[in-house]
């Protein structure tokens, strides 16, 4: 723990290149002999540092360390180093790798698992739409684990399809572990947390600034042997994903679109610079076909059937039939629904829960068809 609080402080300092940071404590014998060290030291210590990063890590203050540990011990959130045998090593092998990563739920064995990005424009068309979720929901069928950014659009279409179909998924982070982004997104960060990960580069309460998710896309592309680009603008930031991917040699899918739509042009110049085309999920797992080591191949997807009547895209399940097989977390939610419209906050009480396991049972069971949601973020539950 002595150790620790150093390299959480070294996480904690803005304005320094993640691979600078990592070089340091390298070059310095660590963390803790960095932050004692004077500023001459330092440059003569790593000839790429810049005299204004050199001026950042003379901020000694612990404040916010102190209680970025505190919090990650009262929220059971794993605090992962470059010098822990647990560190990706896909991960640590990249240009830039984050010094620590904070990590809320479960990371699965990373190198041990077929790990593909997922990445759109938040402004998905409804081609975008049916193609995320596509390749999403194949993927998890598949065996395979989803990574996105969480951000609007194709990124968490991808993600809630994973989930429906019983996957395990990570989401990266660009803001601090502790902070929802956009908050709109809370149900389905808890949903992440229950069946994955949530993964940052930034410790509990820090502050992050616009640049850093674009920055958190290396770590999307590092930790992923492939990344598939749905729908994306020649110029944007899911362009920008498929070029560090491109920069660590993964391997980059695309799907491809019309020759005049603007959402398409992007995923349409990657093909011609040699990204292989795809149709969905199914087509990347073919890539991989000769790796079922990598695969995980009990994926429990939730059982869902189309009601005849009903629009194409609306999916419903039988709770009094199936839901026995659910979790039985999801189980508690749904014994405490005894009305239409309860709020969260009620249901949370008659489960006797702790409130971030109602709001990802909630979500599970919508995307499961058991629970919907109406107007002031009231839930009723489907007979």
């Amino acid at each position: 723990m002595a150790r620790l609080k150093y390299w959480v402080w070294l996480s904690c300092v803005s304005g320094v290149r993640p691979l600078i940071k990592y070089r340091l404590a390298e070059a310095m014998g660590g963390p803790e002999k960095l932050f004692f060290a004077k500023k001459e030291e330092l440059l003569a210590a790593e000839p790429l540092l810049q005299p204004h990063e050199a001026d950042k890590l003379m901020d000694k203050s612990m404040e916010l360390p102190a209680k970025a540990l505190g919090f990650c011990d009262e929220h059971h959130i794993d605090i992962i180093t470059m010098q822990d045998a647990a560190y990706p090593e896909r991960l640590r092998h990249i240009p830039d790798p984050p010094a620590v990563l904070y990590v809320w739920g479960k990371l699965p064995p990373v190198d041990e698992r077929l790990l593909l990005a997922v990445v759109g424009t938040r402004k998905a068309t409804p081609y975008g739409v049916r193609m995320a979720e596509k390749t999403g929901r194949e993927i998890a069928q598949g065996g395979g684990i989803v990574v996105s950014g969480l951000a609007e659009g194709c990124d968490c279409i991808a993600m809630e399809a994973a989930l429906r179909a019983g996957g395990t998924v990570i989401g990266v982070l660009g803001t601090a572990i502790d902070q929802v982004y956009p908050a709109k997104n809370r149900e389905l960060f808890e949903s992440v947390k229950a069946n994955g990960a949530l993964v940052s580069e930034y410790a509990p309460g820090q502050r992050t600034y616009p640049a850093d998710f674009k920055a958190r896309n290396r770590i999307i592309t590092g930790l992923s042997l492939g990344v598939a680009v749905v729908e994306a603008p020649r110029k944007s930031g899911t362009r920008s994903t498929a070029d560090h991917a491109l920069e660590q040699g993964r391997d980059v899918f695309a799907v491809p679109g019309s020759v005049d739509a603007y959402n398409s042009e992007g995923c349409n110049e990657l093909i011609a610079q040699g990204a292989v085309p795809i149709a969905g999920g199914k087509d990347i797992l073919r890539a991989y076909a000769g790796r079922n080591d990598l695969l995980r191949q009990e994926a429990a997807p939730i059982h869902i059937k189309k009601e005849i009547d009903k629009p194409k895209d609306i999916v419903y399940i039988d709770a009094t039939d199936r839901s026995i097989d659910l979790p039985e977390t999801q189980r508690k939610v749904l014994s405490a629904m005894t009305r239409p419209d309860m709020l969260a906050d009620e249901i949370t009480e008659a489960a006797e829960l702790p409130a971030s396991e109602t709001l990802a049972a909630l979500t599970m069971l919508q995307i499961g068809g058991y629970v919907v949601q109406g107007v002031g973020k009231r839930y009723t539950r489907k007979l």
